[in-house]
């Protein structure tokens, strides 16, 4: 444990919530720091590390999407047969049943493990009311996802390939790219080749805007590290939920902008640091958001304004 160090890393997801609010970026990636051990003595740190595992019903619903539909895509890899929709089905019910059954008896709380595989909602920690229609829906749109995905393209294209044109199904790894000596996560949900071409597909499984963003990190790391050229990499927005497919291209200048933006983000994380070399931050450093909506759905709205 005490080799184990707090490095410091840039993602998508860590810039997004550097945007959002520096307080919750501070619990998420310092407060919470140790918090997996359920025996740590600082109960501060357990508890913003069980306060930020919670998922919203929708997140979950996303995950269990890209969960099921990795292992539908390894299996088909690894063993050449698709796995019937019948069973998918059925598997994917069961767990989310299971999950919801533990969540809902406060499971997480109660777990002396990791809660990487505990399921903790949001709306059971904070006893949101929800209609049974409401969970109902959130589970009948996961199978309609699951339904569009057996049936797409895409799905089709990667039954008929060679499988060593199968780039990564779901993998991250840390990685170095040229213009920044910091370590970077970047998780693509799959990549193939085609035609002398890296395609990227990024599941969706809710109504919300394109991440424009998101996509140029992909075109970047399949550039850099998967030693593609930028004229040759393509990605495919897939909304499962809507059953819509948006084709997105980048030029050479939108990616050194996005580039540059990456390298502000990074400057501007670093700044709010009080040892940059450690990696070590203060907690009253980092400001709350005064947007007051974004707290509604924080996940640590019950312990934020009692610590500083």
């Amino acid at each position: 444990m005490s080799d184990f160090k707090n490095e410091f890393s840039w993602s998508v997801s860590r810039d997004a919530l550097f945007t959002e609010c520096k307080r919750k970026y501070y619990y998420n990636y310092y407060g919470s720091w140790g918090g997996w051990d359920s025996n740590i003595s600082d109960t501060v740190a357990r508890e913003l590390y069980v306060l930020k595992n919670l998922q919203l019903r929708w997140m979950w619903k996303g995950n269990a999407v890209h969960h099921e539909i990795e292992r539908i895509l390894k299996e088909l890899i690894s063993t050449g047969s698709l796995t019937p929709f019948e069973k998918s089905h059925k598997r994917v019910t069961g767990m989310m049943r299971r999950g919801f059954k533990s969540s809902r008896e406060g499971g997480y709380r109660k777990t002396v493990n990791s809660l990487k595989n505990e399921l903790a909602l949001f709306e059971h920690e904070y006893e949101t009311e929800v209609s049974n229609e409401a969970w109902k829906r959130n589970y009948n749109e996961t199978i309609s996802c699951l339904e569009n995905f057996y049936k797409s393209e895409v799905l089709e294209t990667v039954r008929n390939l060679n499988r060593n044109n199968i780039v990564t199904i779901e993998s991250m790894k840390p990685s170095c790219l040229s213009f920044s000596d910091e370590q970077f996560f970047i998780k693509i949900d799959l990549a193939y080749k085609l035609e002398d071409k890296l395609q990227i597909v990024d599941w969706k499984t809710g109504s919300g805007e394109s991440n424009t963003f998101q996509f140029l990190v992909y075109v970047i790391y399949a550039n850099e590290e998967l030693n593609h050229p930028l004229e040759d990499i393509r990605v495919l927005e897939h909304n499962l939920i809507q059953n819509k497919q948006i084709r997105h291209h980048f030029n050479s200048v939108e990616i050194e902008n996005a580039k540059n933006d990456i390298m502000a983000s990074i400057d501007n994380m670093k700044g709010y640091l009080s040892e940059v070399e450690n990696n070590l931050a203060t907690m009253t450093d980092f400001e709350r958001t005064e947007n007051r909506k974004t707290c509604d759905l924080c996940n640590f709205k019950k312990i934020c304004f009692e610590l500083d």
